[in-house]
């Protein structure tokens, strides 16, 4: 009687189990990066279609698309034609999606006339990790990987040890012996442990392989051209920044510095690098100056809300004054002040 009755009320009101896709939930682009980044809205998943929404920004340029892709299996894809004029011939996009279920990210490509979608530098194609992902930054092993131990863990969700880690591997392959790596994992997940772990480190390796002591103009000339360009991806540089600025500068100064823009070396005996964010010019942007005896730094302080707060940052050597910067600084210095009444507040590295 009891088991009549349940088929009768199961065929009368069905039950419509929900099952979850794998390709609903939001996905990020640019985990990694403060200047540029992005979301994919994927929901509403139903017999082989689902909702998307895609949102990405490169400084100040914007990417928007969405619509309804069609799921086949880890592929899915969305097409659209459109009529820019009445003139002109309808234009076709194809936005393709790739999921892998195992590292749980979705890759986006587009073909045809993508940049409908697109400010000028914007852009929305790469890898969209699941917001849900623990951190993984690029090291020289890999964080995907099972059995990894709580510093590499800390590591891989750490980008300044991420990069040490790099370095370390890519200089001084030979000095990472198993006893090194069992000195590195005593630190567990201590942050600041590793990092002064990878410091000593790369510093000995340095200075072992130079058979001189440290100079940051020296370290900067051993690297390949087109790393120069990016020196706070290099431990030494960065662990002197870190210990010589206060801390809000630091953090302020590392929005625009190796972000995007960069303009050529303007430097005999030097190096003088300009950097900002795309479409914020005059709002982000830094500059960088070394030789072999001194260290010059700038960058842009915005108060949105007390424009008497509003001036350029410059860090010097020690007991120097403004009229003692570098003449490479004048011209980016010229261009910015009328942005800037409030002038330069001329600030000293602690060492």
């Amino acid at each position: 009687m009891y088991k009549s009755f349940l088929f009768l009320f199961l065929l009368i009101f069905p039950i419509k189990a929900h099952c979850s896709s794998p390709w609903e939930g939001e996905w990020e682009i640019g985990r990694y990066y403060n200047y540029s980044g992005g979301n994919l809205t994927i929901k509403n998943c139903q017999q082989g279609v689902c909702d998307f929404d895609i949102k990405t920004y490169n400084g100040a340029h914007m990417c928007g698309v969405d619509g309804q892709m069609k799921i086949n299996g880890k592929t899915a894809q969305y097409h659209e034609s459109m009529k820019i004029s009445e003139d002109e011939k309808a234009e076709e996009s194809t936005v393709n999606f790739q999921i892998d279920e195992e590292k749980n990210i979705i890759t986006v490509k587009c073909e045809g006339y993508c940049i409908y979608y697109c400010g000028m530098q914007g852009y929305f194609e790469g890898e969209y990790e699941n917001a849900n992902n623990p951190l993984r930054y690029k090291t020289s092993f890999d964080c995907w990987k099972n059995g990894l131990s709580d510093a590499e863990k800390t590591i891989c969700a750490t980008e300044s040890i991420a990069t040490a880690d790099i370095e370390m591997n890519k200089k001084y392959e030979k000095s990472i012996t198993p006893e090194w790596k069992q000195k590195r994992n005593n630190c567990k997940k201590d942050v600041d442990c590793l990092w002064n772990f990878y410091v000593k480190s790369i510093k000995s390796e340095y200075e072992k392989t130079n058979q001189k002591t440290l100079n940051l103009y020296e370290y900067l000339g051993g690297l390949e051209e087109d790393e120069l360009y990016y020196p706070t991806e290099f431990t030494l540089l960065n662990d002197y920044f870190l210990n010589n600025m206060e801390k809000e500068d630091y953090e302020e100064w590392s929005l625009a510095f190796s972000k995007i823009f960069l303009s050529d070396n303007e430097c005999d005996n030097c190096y003088f690098y300009k950097y900002g964010v795309a479409g914020l010019f005059t709002i982000v942007e830094s500059a960088f100056y070394i030789n072999q005896d001194e260290i010059w730094i700038a960058f842009l302080h915005r108060d949105y809300e007390h424009k008497e707060d509003e001036y350029i940052v410059i860090y010097a050597p020690k007991n120097k004054i403004i009229n003692d910067i570098p003449p490479q600084f004048n011209k980016w210095l010229e261009r910015l002040k009328p942005y800037y009444p409030n002038g330069i507040k001329l600030k000293h590295f602690s060492s």
